[in-house]
């Protein structure tokens, strides 16, 4: 299983948080918004000349733009179709 982090992942496929480039370190907007390991997510869009990330997440399927330099911070990996059900 392959892991990005969220500002290089694939767009329009769902994935999964896994976790956080440093723990210690991750900028608290981050899990104030609910980015959170285990999280499914979708990338649904990016705005033009490496703008920030449309992200669509978790079971209420909440809509969040984030930027990219905040985008590094968090470690994922795509989800198999059936894993998405």
């Amino acid at each position: 299983m392959k892991t990005f982090t969220l500002d290089i992942f694939p767009h329009h496929t769902w994935g999964i948080i896994t976790g956080y480039t440093d723990e210690a370190g991750v900028p608290s907007k981050i899990i104030e918004m609910g980015l959170l390991p285990d999280t499914q997510f979708k990338i649904m869009h990016q705005a033009p000349f490496g703008g920030p990330l449309y992200i669509e997440f978790g079971v209420e399927k909440s809509r969040i733009a984030l930027r990219k330099e905040e985008a590094k911070w968090i470690h994922c990996h795509q989800l198999s179709e059936e894993e998405n059900q």
